[in-house]
């Protein structure tokens, strides 16, 4: 049977009992969100002081008036901490007397240090971060071992897209092989994004990069290189969205579900709105330079330049957001998640702190995980982490098959559907 979550419902307790330490944590806990002046990490702490009013939010940047702005926002349990990711010893003294650290100040991309993390796991601090970078996310991933010898639980790639999209495909396949629905034989993820998402630049600086990358897919257990957003596709998002065309795009998730989760082929696309950013990203990939596309320095600048523009059209296009997972199966067996929201910049924040009280509450074993992976979010609290993720959204169903969100179903009794 599938199963709806409803934007709405009460926040369940969790389902896992939480341990000692977890229970310290989770009891008024003290949160640092590093990138905080930033729209994911502001979107973060906004979200965590209102699903956990007694919290300690840290708001972690270096711009003093607009974390200090945003602090006085969130109220007395909030405040402000300058702190610059790159010098270890400022960073370390930051996570002094903190429960969690929330790694949001990307982009990932390009970074070849996983600074905070290795700080949280020489402070015992439990981590978590936002990355959409594959290289990060393995990187971070080898600290798993001196991370459990810490006694450290550690999530990467804990955001929307990955993050909640990855909870998403692992309850797809176990419930498929636990309904003895056949073997799970492909697994794509499907994104799309009005405009910007409303995310700010960080996220255009993200886009870009990813344009320099080749594509990793997996079919039938044999990775393959494929041309970044090529490979375009029309598909439907459900009420409120519809038909989106979206693109090949390196996305971490891929991976992490290959190996995790045993589908032997996978893939990720992506697409936006207005129809001629999808054009523009074309042009990019086509005609720059792979050499400049790489440069951070050079994308960043590049984004100075169009972001007057994108922030001109996203005050038309809105920000949206809307991600499908498609699950087939070797008796023919398809099966869906789908997940939509009016605003990215609210929902990402929702879908990161489902991940922080996940942590908190006792769910994350030592060791740094993907999200798909049992010890990082258990299964018995997947369903409480999708829940609090989801509150807001305009569309969220598990485990349905594809046709009844493309045609719009109606019930007319006994199960029949027409």
């Amino acid at each position: 049977m599938g199963t709806v979550v409803r934007a709405g419902m009460p926040l369940p307790a969790p389902l896992v009992a939480p341990s000692t330490d977890a229970k310290r944590r989770s009891s008024s806990a003290r949160v640092l969100v590093l990138g905080g002046t930033g729209r994911v990490g502001g979107s973060t702490a906004a979200a965590l002081s209102k699903l956990r009013p007694d919290f300690n939010i840290l708001i972690a940047g270096r711009n003093r008036e607009k974390g200090e702005s945003l602090a006085s926002k969130l109220g007395e349990q909030s405040e402000f901490v300058q702190v610059d990711i790159r010098n270890a010893s400022i960073l370390e003294e930051a996570l002094q007397g903190v429960d969690l650290v929330v790694h949001a100040a990307g982009p990932f991309q390009r970074e070849n240090e996983c600074t905070v993390l290795q700080a949280a796991i020489a402070t015992k601090t439990a981590y978590i971060d936002v990355c959409d970078d594959t290289n990060y996310s393995w990187r971070a991933k080898s600290f798993h071992e001196q991370a459990k010898a810490c006694g450290v639980p550690a999530i990467t790639t804990a955001g929307i897209y990955p993050g909640v999209s990855n909870v998403m495909a692992a309850e797809l396949v176990r419930a498929a092989r636990n309904e003895n629905a056949g073997e799970p034989e492909r697994l794509r993820f499907f994104y799309y994004t009005a405009g910007s998402g409303g995310a700010g630049p960080t996220i255009l600086t993200t886009s870009f990069l990813l344009l320099a990358e080749d594509v990793i897919a997996y079919n039938r257990g044999e990775e393959i290189k494929l041309k970044p957003y090529s490979g375009a596709l029309s598909i439907d998002f459900g009420k409120g969205v519809r038909k989106k065309d979206v693109y090949l795009l390196n996305l971490p998730e891929v991976t992490s579900a290959y190996k995790i989760l045993g589908v032997p082929t996978v893939s990720a696309r992506f697409g936006t709105a207005p129809f001629f950013w999808n054009w523009g990203m074309q042009a990019f990939t086509k005609f720059l330079p792979v050499e400049f596309l790489r440069d951070k320095n050079k994308v960043t600048k590049l984004v100075e330049f169009v972001d007057p523009f994108v922030r001109a059209i996203d005050g038309i296009a809105g920000e949206r957001v809307s991600m499908r997972v498609d699950l087939d199966c070797t008796n023919g067996r398809n099966t869906i998640g789908l997940f939509s929201h009016r605003k990215l910049s609210v929902s990402i924040g929702y879908a990161t702190a489902a991940f922080v009280l996940a942590l908190l509450e006792g769910s994350t074993q030592p060791g740094v995980w993907f999200p798909e992976e049992p010890e990082g979010v258990a299964i018995e609290s997947r369903k409480v982490l999708l829940e609090r993720a989801s509150q807001g959204t305009t569309n969220f169903v598990m485990n349905k098959p594809a046709w009844m969100i493309e045609s719009d179903p109606k019930e007319v009794g006994l199960g029949i559907y027409v």
